[in-house]
């Protein structure tokens, strides 16, 4: 069996000696694993990522990488071996987009520090991998933020290390890029058999891409485990629940306890039943059973049902629906 790429024994992180962020932190990552870190602000996602990379050093603990310390990597055998993306970007802003992501290439060249016809096709194939190839000739300032957030991407992808960090990699960019970004780790990681690490606040895309979820909460273990083992063990609301918020397990999505609207009981046969429920909660109205509810929704023939009292109500579409919702809301209230 082949050994883990990375090992964390014990960590502890953080920036003074006073206090880790976390409680001692152990766990073994092979080769292709696909992990996301998610947790609140402030819970010590990036401190954890620079950690693991060997740019701060652990409070205590270790961190293996191919079995030996990350702090016994010199600065070059390092780079050859773990790539990272910042949230913050530390680049001259005036410096060329392919310029950039020809940096990637620097642990991987002779002591003139020229890029052979090797390392010139592999800038030009981690540019067209993010969608940036357009963007040659183009400085860094005059870049959207999504767009400076690929090019370090593809700096990433032209370092050609084992193991990829990236924190927060989606954050600037739109939803059909976000997708595109995880289509292409996966990608890597199953032709190339990339080890991908990445934190994100998106919990939708998490949810819908990561292999392993690390879950960080203030003062609690990381757990670990698949995203479908954390959402129905409960560690999702257990990490992540406020005093007005809740992760509705079936729904996929926090939804807010505080509202005061009318019971909605809806059938499962009906058409749409997920964005009449999003429609339903984005209303203020609370999702219950049938026996306790104020309002039930059916369908017959692809139309809505609406039964409030001892009245019955037809809806064609969504809107007509919750139209007709809010109208008896006012009335019952």
């Amino acid at each position: 069996m082949k050994a883990p790429l990375i090992e964390i024994n014990e960590l502890e992180i953080g920036y003074t000696s006073s206090k880790s962020l976390i409680p001692p932190f152990s766990q073994q990552v092979n080769e292709g694993a696909f992990i996301a870190l998610i947790g609140s602000n402030g819970t010590g996602k990036s401190t954890l990522l620079k950690t693991i990379s060997g740019i701060i050093e652990p409070l205590s603990g270790t961190v293996l990488l191919n079995k030996r310390s990350v702090e016994d990597y010199s600065s070059e055998d390092k780079a050859l071996v773990v790539s990272i993306v910042l949230t913050d970007l530390p680049v001259d802003y005036y410096i060329r987009t392919e310029d950039v992501v020809a940096l990637g290439r620097y642990p991987h060249i002779g002591f003139w520090g020229r890029l052979d016809k090797h390392d010139k096709e592999m800038v030009e194939e981690s540019m067209l991998l993010c969608g940036i190839s357009h963007l040659k000739g183009r400085t860094m300032v005059s870049l959207s933020d999504g767009e400076r957030q690929k090019t370090m991407i593809a700096k990433a992808l032209a370092q050609d290390t084992p193991i990829i960090i990236l924190d927060e990699p989606a954050a600037f960019l739109d939803y059909p890029a976000k997708i595109e970004l995880m289509q292409l780790l996966k990608s890597l990681i199953a032709s190339k058999k990339k080890t991908v690490i990445f934190s994100s606040h998106d919990l939708d895309l998490v949810l819908r891409n990561a292999d392993t979820i690390w879950a960080m909460s203030p003062g609690m273990p990381i757990i670990s485990g698949s995203p479908e083992k954390l959402v129905v063990d409960g560690f999702i609301n257990n990490y992540f629940d406020r005093n007005s918020l809740t992760f509705d397990t079936e729904f996929g999505q926090f939804t807010d306890l505080t509202t005061s609207g009318l019971k909605v009981y809806v059938s499962g046969d009906i058409p749409h039943i997920r964005w009449v429920k999003n429609a339903l909660l984005r209303n203020g109205l609370q999702l219950t059973a049938k026996q306790i509810s104020d309002i039930q929704i059916e369908s017959n023939s692809n139309q809505y049902i609406l039964y409030c009292a001892a009245e019955s109500y037809f809806c064609r579409d969504i809107d007509t629906l919750i139209k007709k919702i809010t109208e008896l809301c006012s009335r019952i209230n």
